[in-house]
């Protein structure tokens, strides 16, 4: 489906709950495939009514085969994972009520010095900084989207973030050496991916951003960018005791080379763990 940007702006342009919607990614800045899925932004004083498929439904020319809301604690919808024939769709949706505050905060400048607004800013800016557009809303919110991008710095570590991620991975790490002990291998194999090969993804993407290397923080962009070296950040491992050690052992040197070069002597692997 190569139109779902047209369906989505017929859906939103009579529907008045809705502010704005943009399309971002792959879609927005070109490079898509075929296989490419669909990035959108949805500001909407309903967040809720995105809790179900019922706006989905009637699409015009898509017909919808899986709606899966993801719910937040307090029982809002971040986000929706549409499968609709021949097309895949992610919606973030924002609601409108805290955005305009944000805006109003901007046009103050209230954004300039470090603070929780920047830091929920930075997570706007970081997904929509290598191409978006508007298909309903830009004159209401352009202006506001253009500022964000221009004024506010993608997500970095400092030294000191740095230090501290080091001392949480040796953690870890010992932590899937003594699941793998114990014969707790499933365990094991979730914390090779979720702790140990996560650490060293966000410890790449700052380097090679102070390096001046394109990076992206997550997503099939970052792997695009690394090429062959993204291979050496991932995690192949079955649940076997011995693949799991040494698929752990190699993300210890991976991430012992890249914290030397990031902060060098100023944090070294404590010499009691091998």
């Amino acid at each position: 489906m190569q139109d779902l940007d047209k369906i989505l702006a017929a859906w939103a342009a009579p529907e008045a709950s809705v502010s704005g919607l943009t399309l971002f990614g792959s879609r927005a800045r070109g490079g898509a495939d075929s296989a490419s899925d669909w990035d959108f932004q949805v500001i909407t004083s309903r967040p809720a009514m995105f809790r179900d498929a019922q706006w989905a439904r009637s699409l015009p020319g898509a017909a919808l085969r899986l709606y899966a809301p993801r719910m937040t604690r307090f029982g809002g919808v971040p986000k929706v994972n549409l499968v609709l024939d021949g097309a895949e769709a992610d919606l973030v949706i924002i609601p409108a009520g805290p955005l305009r505050l944000a805006r109003l905060m901007v046009a103050l400048g209230l954004h300039r010095p470090e603070g929780p607004l920047r830091r929920r800013l930075r997570d706007l800016a970081v997904a929509v900084r290598p191409g978006w557009r508007f298909l309903k809303g830009g004159r209401r919110w352009g202006a506001f989207y253009d500022r964000v991008v221009a004024e506010v710095d993608d997500p970095r570590l400092g030294d000191q973030e740095i230090r501290r991620l080091g001392d949480t991975f040796v953690y870890d790490y010992l932590w899937t050496l003594r699941k793998i002990s114990r014969g707790e291998l499933v365990a094991a194999q979730r914390a090779l991916q979720r702790e140990l090969a996560e650490a060293n993804l966000r410890l790449v993407h700052e380097l090679r951003l102070r390096r001046g290397e394109p990076s992206f923080p997550e997503g099939r962009r970052a792997e695009q960018l690394m090429g062959a070296e993204a291979g050496r950040f991932g995690v192949s491992a079955r649940c076997d005791g011995r693949e799991l050690a040494q698929e752990a052992g190699r993300c210890r040197d991976v991430f012992r080379g890249l914290m030397e070069s990031l902060v060098g002597g100023s944090w070294r692997w404590p010499a009691d763990v091998s």
